[in-house]
């Protein structure tokens, strides 16, 4: 499964990934992945490839991308920018 690549991508970067499962009634399996242990938190959305991080006050402003892909993921929690 495609998931499955993407845990092991970031896996092999040095960070740690938390699965987070659909709770609702449509689709089923992993929505979203959180990528951490880097200078910051973020989340990946593997089926649209959309890339999520929150602010940081007086660091990183919100970061939103829509099909960055997981190289692009990997890189901002890393570097933070």
């Amino acid at each position: 499964m495609q998931t499955e690549r993407f845990i092991e991508k970031v896996m092999s970067a040095g960070l740690s990934v938390l699965e987070h499962e659909n709770n609702g009634d449509f689709g089923s399996g992993v929505m979203h992945l959180t990528i951490v242990g880097g200078v910051r938190r973020v989340e990946f959305y593997p089926t649209t490839g959309t890339v999520y991080a929150n602010a940081v006050k007086g660091k990183y402003p919100v970061f939103k991308q829509k099909k960055a892909g997981i190289k692009v993921a990997i890189r901002l929690a890393k570097s933070g920018a």
